[in-house]
């Protein structure tokens, strides 16, 4: 379960770190942000497809924990 965990908080750091990219206009990592994206959802979805509903506690860890991580980077990187 930690694996889903980690999964998860890679998917949700990778789409609030591509929002702000869009946000602030930064095109290539926009792009390159994308195919990131792609594999970390690839991985949590075959992750839940094993574990189930059991798992929700570990993916919302992993998505409060990433979401507030891409924040706090991207807007120290921005300085």
């Amino acid at each position: 379960m930690i694996a889903l965990t980690f999964a998860a908080f890679a998917v949700v750091f990778l789409r609030a770190w591509q929002q702000q990219n869009v946000i602030h206009g930064l095109y290539w990592w926009a792009a390159g942000t994308s195919y990131w994206i792609a594999l970390a959802d690839a991985a949590l979805v075959l992750g839940v497809v094993a574990k189930g509903f059991p798992a929700v506690p570990f993916i919302g860890t992993g998505g409060a924990l990433g979401v507030v991580s891409a924040m706090y980077l991207h807007r120290r990187m921005k300085r």
